[in-house]
């Protein structure tokens, strides 16, 4: 995957290996630590080791990670890859329906240099980068705003302080049961499956330091554009913050606090402000997904505990997390009260989901899980950090160097962290699945619609293929799976009636081309779907079909595309 031949590769041997390897590198980088004495030292110790577990996890791979077994994965991929061939934005794979997160396709397509080839050799980086970035931005967002006196090296919001935070919220943020439970481990699913989605973590302190920085209607309205983009890249994530700062205007007014008339007012118009900014995207939403409506499916799962994912499974990181909230809150400043009062609104907004399973509309709880479990484990770095103060008090030790301080936080974090229990083959199906490369004649096809078509062809036929059609070829689908049907669903589905029956060519030729329609693809399940089935041959005698290309695998399994031609020539 990354362009070194791994197929004799012994799988189990190299993941047992790394987990050898990891604690004594750990041990090796915290020794050097106490020579150095340096928090970038620490910090880099842990995006090392983010990109440790990155290398692990993606190094025996064959394939893209989770492209195949994942639907998320191989729509995310696609939503990308029409972008780069040229497409708006603003629209998915599926010709003529509206994207619901365009941010995305648009920023990889622009690193892509809006080439479909270079998205499939990058897009495996790009959780490494999200990982990394979000670790770097709580390091850099959580520096007391400007014009505040900077900290000692022992002080509140200090470098080593930051380092552990970053640290902890990365490492820290799964457990080693999480792979049985329902949810399974937020720092594969995030990152690995979705970098999307953890872009909006990325954009989390940014969005927090804006607000904590506010002096006037300048920096209001600044810090409210700055959470509208979190909108348009992940709109749950922007709602979680949303509610983490009205849980901050209360607490603010509650606890009658001077600046409780100052803190509403900036809550207020950062809200306004990004309501209307992020309105039109809204509105997309509501026109183009159901993502209102009620559905049987939205509910909490029967096996999941659901108050108990975010406090029993991850043990004494939420004890840990819960007082670095605490800490953090009673520092008296704003960035503190901030941060705090956006892990307690974390926390009522997974426990409202509650009630939004019982109105058949709770969606998209993993993510919320997920973004609530990050939160905590960064809220434990700072809660271990006052420990350990509180700790070397305790021992006679208060002027103990923050250097050995944080080595020893570290080093008793080091059996808890993920590339330490992280087993891939054991604990992710999704890695299993993706150690096999792609199928040969599914690459074929679609390295055909990539390289021999145009960008703006679309084609028709089978809708499961047409994900990867979209994913790996760079061409847009009438139908795909894994997507909302669209509303002229029946009409779509009549255009591959008219084409596959053959019984006026002409109107199938009239009706395809109102979706742009310029190729038919095929496969053996597709064809035996119709009513009444249809076979290969029949096709290969309509006039207004040209077989361009016909791929099979040694099971006899095939993919047929042909080309949309005039009968009269």
């Amino acid at each position: 995957m990354i362009g070194v031949d791994v197929a004799r590769l012994d799988v189990t041997a190299f993941l047992a290996a790394a987990r050898v390897l990891y604690p004594m590198l750990g041990l090796a980088w915290l020794a050097l630590l106490l020579k150095i004495k340096k928090p970038w030292w620490l910090l880099l110790g842990a995006l090392l080791a983010n990109g440790y577990a990155w290398g692990v996890t993606n190094y025996p791979l064959q394939r893209l990670y989770a492209l195949g077994p994942s639907r998320d994965r191989v729509s995310n991929v696609a939503l990308c890859q029409v972008v780069a061939a040229g497409n708006s934005p603003l629209q998915t794979w599926q010709v003529g329906q509206l994207h619901f997160e365009p941010f995305w396709g648009l920023l990889v397509a622009a690193v892509s240099a809006w080439s479909p080839e270079r998205v499939l050799a990058l897009y495996p980086f790009f959780p490494l980068v999200m990982a990394v970035g979000f670790a770097l931005s709580l390091y850099y967002g959580l520096r007391p705003p400007p014009g505040a006196a900077p900290p000692g090296e022992a002080a509140a919001w200090s470098p080593w302080e930051r380092a552990l935070v970053a640290g902890f919220a990365t490492l820290l943020s799964s457990s080693p049961l999480d792979f049985a439970g329902v949810y399974r481990v937020p720092w594969a699913l995030t990152f690995l499956l979705k970098p999307n989605h953890a872009l909006g973590l990325v954009l989390l302190p940014v969005v927090l330091r804006a607000v904590a920085s506010i002096k006037g209607w300048a920096g209001r309205i600044g810090a409210g554009l700055l959470l509208h983009l979190l909108g348009w890249v992940f709109v749950i994530h922007m709602m979680c913050v949303a509610v983490g700062l009205v849980v901050f205007a209360a607490v603010s007014s509650w606890s009658r606090r001077e600046e409780a008339r100052r803190d509403v007012l900036d809550v207020a118009v950062v809200l306004g402000v990004n309501l209307l900014a992020v309105s039109p995207y809204l509105l997309m939403l509501a026109i183009g997904y159901p993502a209102f409506r009620p559905a049987p499916h939205m509910v909490i799962a029967a096996s999941s505990a659901h108050l108990l994912e975010i406090t029993a499974r991850v043990g004494w990181i939420f004890w840990l997390g819960a007082w670095g909230a605490a800490v953090a809150y009673r520092r008296g400043d704003r960035l503190g009260r901030l941060w705090a009062t956006q892990v307690l609104g974390a926390a009522l907004v997974w426990v409202g989901y509650l009630l939004l399973s019982a109105l058949q509309m709770a969606r998209e709880r993993d993510d919320v899980l997920y973004w609530t479990r990050f939160l905590l484990a960064a809220s434990a770095g700072i809660g271990a950090w006052d420990l350990a103060g509180r700790a070397a008090g305790w021992l006679g030790r208060p002027s103990l160097p923050p250097a050995y301080r944080a080595a020893a936080v570290a080093l008793l974090a080091v059996p808890w962290s993920l590339p330490y229990w992280w087993d891939p083959a054991r604990m992710d199906s999704y890695f299993t699945q993706s150690t096999p490369p792609i199928p040969e004649h599914l690459r074929r096809a679609t390295d055909f619609l990539r390289r021999e078509t145009d960008p703006r062809d679309v084609i028709a036929g089978d809708p499961d293929f047409a994900r990867y059609a979209a994913a790996l070829g760079a061409r847009r689908a009438l139908l795909g799976v894994s997507l909302h049907a669209p509303k002229d669903d029946i009409e779509r589905w009549r255009v591959h009636e008219l084409l596959l029956s053959g019984s006026d060519s002409q109107a199938a030729l009239a009706a395809a081309q109102q979706y742009g329609v310029r190729y038919l693809v095929v496969t053996p399940t597709f064809l035996a779907s119709q009513d009444p089935p249809v076979d290969l041959e029949s096709l290969r005698r309509l006039a207004h079909l040209r077989l361009a290309l016909l791929t099979t695998d040694p099971a006899g399994n095939f993919i047929a595309i042909f080309r949309l031609v005039r009968p009269d020539r």
